[in-house]
């Protein structure tokens, strides 16, 4: 049977429920992941867009082969599935991560109604549905919470912004926002929404000041972080050692440790990843480490002296120049 035609058979709806699924249930590598709608919004007085992230073939890794998108005036469940009205033609899917979107027109704005998918991959094996998402045309208003936590450090010609992700479920992503005194006035930087949890930004030199903002999928934009300045630059005859970023990292990720020289110089200075025991895994020459982007500070690849990966768990980068001992805390997960 062609890959084409078990794809039919799978949308097909006048199956029997039991054949539809079977291949499901004998399948030998079945789909981990069920899609998530992320959000619903209204776009027109009958017409709603519907938004999730792909999910992947094999669990969270590939590209699935079809959506099946359905439609009910009551809550969806496993039991009433094949009930429902299918929506469509539904998109093809997109690599796994990726953000996707559909648009369901002729609804009625009186009418309360309830979306669910499921996925198959290219042998039909179909993923569980995904979470019911519920439509009563009310729209969304409400902002997403203000970021925390927001740290800048300065690496040569560029600035890097960190800030704890905000854990919303119909969040879109963060705008960077700069002024050269901190009452501001404060502009925006990025272009378009950030979706990771940290910002380099090309800035001019001189005294710096950056908040950032959270959007949803509604177009509500957070209140404004607090502040935060960015270091003018290290005085003559000292080291200094920044906030490590991505931070959490995973263990496949490189991590930047900004290290900022003086500017008289100050000899050698090396980085030690001690991990939470005390005991040091990995010793960094700065001298002839790889350099961070923007030149400033060392990569660490997440290995030890041995060159094999470290395990998940909490570590600390210290700084060792002189009579200079700092250390920065950071977290890699698997």
């Amino acid at each position: 049977m062609t890959k084409r035609t078990i794809l039919e058979q799978f949308l097909r709806d006048d199956r029997p429920a039991w054949r539809r699924w079977a291949i499901a249930v004998v399948g030998f590598v079945l789909l981990l992941l069920a899609p998530v709608f992320a959000h619903a919004q209204g776009s027109g007085p009958d017409t709603l867009q519907l938004v999730w992230t792909a999910p992947g073939d094999d669990g969270a890794v590939g590209t699935a082969s079809v959506y099946q998108i359905r439609v009910s005036k009551a809550p969806i469940t496993s039991g009433n599935w094949s009930a429902a009205n299918v929506v469509g033609p539904a998109p093809v899917p997109l690599a796994s991560g990726k953000r996707q979107g559909f648009t369901v027109r002729g609804l009625s704005s009186d009418t309360t109604y309830y979306f669910a998918m499921v996925v198959a991959d290219e042998a039909a094996n179909t993923s569980s549905i995904s979470n019911v998402l519920r439509w009563d045309w009310s729209r969304d208003v409400t902002p997403p919470a203000m970021p925390a936590g927001v740290t800048t450090s300065r690496l040569g010609a560029t600035v890097h912004i960190g800030w704890n992700p905000v854990a919303d479920a119909d969040l879109d992503g963060y705008s960077v926002y700069r002024a050269t005194a901190a009452s501001g006035p404060y502009l925006r930087v990025n272009a378009t929404l950030v979706t990771p949890t940290d910002y380099m930004d090309s800035a001019p030199a001189g005294a710096l000041w950056y908040r950032v903002t959270a959007s949803d999928l509604s177009g509500n934009e957070s209140a404004q972080s607090s502040a935060s300045p960015v270091p003018l630059g290290v005085p003559s005859g000292e080291w200094s050692l920044s906030s490590v970023y991505p931070n959490p990292s995973s263990t496949s990720q490189p991590v930047c440790i900004p290290v900022a020289t003086p500017a008289a110089g100050g000899g050698n200075a090396a980085v030690d990843i001690v991990n939470a025991g005390g005991h040091r895994v990995r010793h960094i020459d700065v001298a002839s480490a790889t350099a961070c982007p923007g030149g400033v500070g060392v990569v660490w690849d997440g290995t030890n002296d041995q060159g094999r990966s470290v395990a998940p768990g909490v570590y600390r980068a210290w700084l060792i120049a002189g009579d200079t001992r700092e250390s920065v805390k950071l977290v890699r997960v698997p």
